[in-house]
């Protein structure tokens, strides 16, 4: 999954395009950034000083890439604005170490399913058979992408009934359960897309 600090480069990267990102082979952020390259959103550098065969690889946000991550962070902006706007008094400075990571979470995972979601909007199928996959990826990616601001809606519930109480620790706990459910689905259909365009064969759904 992205984690906090994979979500600040994202970040960093977009409010400066052309700089150098770096991250660990097989990781979210590797994967994220491979399906952006294909769309031309990132570019790979294999002789940048970061770019370690077999360890790290590094890459740089396009101009075009840039405007896309910046409008998804956005988005980001704005769902948390709407999640914490309702509940009087919340500060995330002060808030519980577990709702502070449940939030980055969130965000994390808004971030990259969001963008997966763009990519596949942006593919172009040569025949039917890719036409009905690219469907049925965009309706798999939405559902996905729900239930993500679902858990964001479990987790200002939680604030607003209060972290420790007991309706509140449920709210956490679905909260956990539902986003751990949307990175299973996103590695899944992630490794489906590197199956499909290496040409091998899909796994098992």
């Amino acid at each position: 999954m992205l984690s906090p600090g994979d979500l600040s480069v994202n970040e960093g990267a977009a409010a400066r395009p052309g700089s150098t990102m770096a991250t660990g082979v097989g990781s979210a952020n590797e994967a994220l950034w491979l399906q952006m390259a294909r769309a031309g959103w990132t570019q790979q550098i294999t002789t940048d000083i970061l770019s370690i065969p077999g360890v790290t690889s590094a890459y740089t946000l396009t101009e075009s890439g840039a405007r896309a991550v910046t409008t998804e962070l956005a988005a980001i902006v704005n769902v948390k604005r709407q999640m914490v706007g309702k509940i009087e008094g919340f500060d995330p400075h002060t808030a519980t170490e577990r709702v502070r990571q449940l939030c980055d979470i969130f965000s994390a995972l808004f971030l990259r399913t969001s963008c997966q979601l763009a990519l596949a909007k942006q593919a172009e199928p040569l025949n039917e058979q890719g036409q009905a996959r690219k469907r049925e990826h965009i309706l798999a990616l939405e559902e996905i992408l729900k239930g993500v601001a679902t858990a964001g809606i479990f987790i200002a519930d939680a604030i607003a009934h209060g972290p420790d109480s007991s309706v509140g620790l449920n709210l956490l706990e679905r909260t956990t359960a539902g986003l751990r459910y949307a990175e299973q689905c996103l590695t899944q259909w992630a490794a489906e897309m590197r199956a499909e365009q290496s040409g091998g064969s899909s796994p098992p759904t």
